[in-house]
């Protein structure tokens, strides 16, 4: 049994199957908090290895606390995990986020060729421009680091060479240099940085001569702190913009919450003085009460004595 909790709206499972047609589909149920269990049905897939299949989706869920269950019995042909994803329905989350070569965040310039194989990520590759420089491929993301990965072509075989790519990361550029090779390698990483200052982030890359290779997926990871926007906008103007502009911000914040204290402070002492106000008028028109008494009965008494 694998067992996965997770925060979110949903979750997909992927694996890798293995001669489904000859050795029938994998017995597997999954469930989503020990409700509705469901099973995989694999008629689908052909037979040999194919990897990166969809095998699970969960419906839209509450946003909150799930547990996912896969209990397998063991009957069938081989089920082997691969990875699962979560819809988090947060704009940042804390984690890894898997990029398809397909996205459409991925802005592409020159020839791109479509390409795919069944053990590449959701089956797709993008073939580089053939040629030195002859297009680019760039990403912008918010968060702490990145990964680039992909397919090399058999170029040893063939008497070729290794394939080479220059990879800019804000404004930065390093070169992924390959070794020739007589096969066909998948999920290579071309590229890794993975100690970035969370913030917005621009990486673009290239291929610098005729052996071409296939770009599968990227994976970039977020740790959740601050607002990527606000972030990249402080980070950018460097140390001492970055500090400068922070502390006009903090005196900014101070400013204001001393403004509205002020303004509390101010209209309550307002009002204590109209109460204090109100009194005094009502205690100087009973004085003046009392005063006008007096002198009535004074002169009552005054007439009915007089002789």
């Amino acid at each position: 049994m694998m067992e996965y909790s997770f925060e979110g709206i949903g979750i997909s499972v992927y694996a890798t199957l293995n001669n489904v047609v000859s050795q029938g589909q994998p017995d597997i149920v999954f469930s989503i908090d020990n409700e509705n269990p469901v099973s995989f049905n694999a008629n689908s897939v052909g037979d040999g290895v194919v990897s990166h299949i969809l095998v699970y989706q969960s419906p839209v869920l509450l946003n909150g606390t799930h547990t996912l269950k896969a209990i397998s019995t063991g009957r069938g042909s081989p089920f082997y995990f691969d990875f699962l994803t979560v819809n988090t329905a947060q704009e940042n989350p804390v984690g890894d986020a898997i990029v398809d070569d397909r996205d459409l965040s991925i802005l592409y310039s020159g020839t791109w060729e479509p390409n795919g194989a069944e053990s590449e990520y959701l089956h797709t590759t993008s073939q580089t421009p053939k040629g030195p420089n002859g297009g680019t491929a760039t990403f912008t993301f918010e968060g702490t680091g990145i990964a680039v990965y992909g397919t090399t072509d058999a170029n040893a075989r063939n008497g070729g060479n290794a394939t080479h790519l220059a990879f800019t990361l804000d404004g930065f550029t390093t070169q992924y240099d390959g070794i020739p090779n007589s096969d066909v390698m998948r999920n290579v990483r071309f590229f890794s940085n993975q100690s970035l200052p969370n913030g917005r982030h621009t990486l673009s890359f290239t291929l610098l001569d005729e052996n071409i290779c296939y770009f599968d997926y990227l994976v970039y990871s977020h740790d959740g702190s601050g607002t990527g926007g606000n972030g990249s906008d402080g980070s950018s103007a460097g140390g001492g913009g970055s500090g400068g502009g922070g502390g006009g911000g903090g005196s900014n914040s101070k400013t204001n919450l001393g403004g509205i204290v002020g303004g509390v402070v101010g209209a309550i002492t307002l009002l204590i003085l109209l109460v204090l106000l109100v009194v005094c008028v009502i205690i100087r028109s009973r004085k003046q009460k009392r005063t006008k008494g007096k002198v009535v009965k004074g002169e009552t008494q005054g007439s009915t004595t007089e002789l």
